[in-house]
C-alpha cells in the first residue's frame, strides 16, 4: 500500500479513537493492521498526548483547589452576597465542565463530583440562610435535600461514597434536630 494513503488511514483511524466513534479496541486493531505493528511508522505527535495529560492535571490541581477557595469566599471575604454566588456557579461550572471532559476516564472523574457536591452544598446553605436568616428549619431542609440528592446519585451511578455521605447526613441531621 502506499505510504502516503496509509499515513491518511492510520490519522483517520486515530481521530476515530479519539473522537469515540469506535470502541477502542477495533481502533487499536485496524492500527496494529495498518501500522504492521510498528507504533514508528504512527504519524502521531507524541506532543499533543503531552499537552492533553499537562492540561487534564491542570484542570485537576485547579478543582482540588476550588474547595478551599470557596471556603475562602464565605468566610473570609467580605464580597457582597451576588458576587459569592456568582462565584459559586462559576465553580460548579467548572466542576461540570470537568465531569464531560472526563466521563469515562476512570477515577479522576471522582474529583470533580465530589467538589461539585461540597460546592453545592455551600452554596445551597448560603442561599437558605441569605433569603431566611436564623430559621434552621430551611437550613435543615437544604442539608437534607442535599443529603437526598446525594443518596439517588450513589444509587444512580453506583457511587458508594455518595450513598454513604447522604445516608451519614442525614442521620447526623436527625440526631440534631432531636437534640
Amino acid at each position: 500500500m502506499d505510504e502516503r494513503r496509509r499515513e491518511i488511514i492510520v490519522r483517520e483511524i486515530e481521530y476515530w479513537k479519539r473522537s469515540r466513534l469506535l470502541p477502542e479496541q477495533y481502533c487499536n486493531y485496524l492500527l496494529a493492521l495498518y501500522t504492521e505493528g510498528d507504533d514508528k511508522k504512527r504519524p502521531h505527535g507524541r506532543g499533543s498526548d503531552r499537552r492533553r495529560t499537562v492540561f487534564t492535571f491542570l484542570l485537576a490541581g485547579m478543582i482540588c483547589l476550588l474547595l478551599p477557595a470557596s471556603t475562602l469566599v464565605i468566610y473570609f471575604t467580605e464580597l457582597s452576597f451576588v458576587l459569592q454566588m456568582l462565584l459559586y456557579a462559576l465553580f460548579f461550572f467548572l466542576c461540570l465542565v470537568a465531569i464531560r471532559l472526563w466521563k469515562g476516564k476512570g477515577n479522576i472523574l471522582h474529583i470533580p463530583l465530589i467538589s461539585g457536591a461540597f460546592i453545592f452544598l455551600i452554596a445551597s446553605i448560603k442561599i437558605g440562610e441569605y433569603y431566611f436568616p436564623k430559621q434552621k428549619v430551611v437550613t435543615a431542609l437544604t442539608i437534607s435535600i442535599n443529603c437526598l440528592l446525594w443518596i439517588w446519585m450513589g444509587k444512580q451511578f453506583r457511587l458508594l461514597y455518595f450513598l454513604l455521605s447522604g445516608i451519614i447526613g442525614m442521620g447526623i441531621l436527625i440526631a440534631f434536630l432531636l437534640f
